[in-house]
């Protein structure tokens, strides 16, 4: 909850984020403190969400506005992309049940409060939709390996298992050739060939926001992710 709270008062008074610098702006303008300005928004907003007959239509730009504002307009400061490719699916799996939904009471204040947990510590929401998408995603990929070994380890059973054809319109030579072994060994002399290294990494990003004096406000780990890096060696064989 601290951390809930934190995040909510850097945007309210830290100016390296733009809602905050807009309060500011508004501060100077009408002489009230931005925590002020920001509770009197947020009333509004709670009014339009929950008396009008516009709630779906501010609900629904606010909700696609603000990441495309992040996005465009304010790169530094948007959060992680892997976020944005969990949030855009889930607002538009839910935008599309808006009228059947708009019977619950309150219903875009909930779906604009759930929607922004997607972006507030501790980050609950999206961590459990990320693993449930990388776990998903691994054991596809472990199926799909699994399937392919099996299918080449048919196709080579199956192209050994099967003889040479007993119809064949080429002639052939059926002239025997005799070898007489050599009385002294040959020595055989060793062939190179090249070999295709794969070294697959595992690592996770940690980001932290950081105050202006320096002190760490928060800290998002994402990952696991994957590199592959290959490369190829030769390889002396006898």
């Amino acid at each position: 909850m601290s951390e809930t709270i934190a995040w909510i008062e850097c945007r309210i008074y830290d100016k390296n984020h733009f809602t905050a610098r807009y309060l500011a702006h508004l501060a100077d303008l009408s002489g009230m403190q931005p925590v002020t300005i920001a509770k009197i928004l947020c009333g509004l907003l709670f009014t339009i969400l929950t008396l009008t007959d516009q709630a779906h239509f501010f609900a629904n730009s606010t909700l696609i506005g603000i990441p495309l504002l992040l996005i465009f307009v304010y790169p530094d400061e948007k959060p992680s992309d892997e976020s944005f490719f969990i949030y855009f699916p889930i607002f538009g799996g839910i935008t599309l049940f808006d009228r059947s939904l708009e019977g619950i009471p309150c219903y875009y204040v909930l779906k604009l409060l759930f929607l922004l947990f997607f972006f507030m510590p501790p980050y609950t929401v999206c961590q459990i939709i990320a693993n449930g998408l990388f776990i998903e995603k691994d054991v596809e990929n472990s199926n799909k390996s699994r399937r392919d070994s099996i299918a080449k380890s048919h196709s080579m059973r199956t192209a050994i298992s099967e003889g040479p054809s007993p119809k064949c319109d080429v002639a052939t030579d059926t002239t025997q050739i005799t070898f007489t072994p050599s009385p002294l060994p040959i020595p055989s002399e060793p062939k190179s060939s090249d070999i295709k290294v794969t070294v697959i990494e595992e690592y996770y990003k940690e980001e932290e926001l950081l105050s202006p004096n320096g002190s760490v406000i928060d800290r998002v780990i994402t990952g696991p992710f994957r590199k592959e890096t290959t490369r190829t060696e030769r390889k002396n064989q006898k």
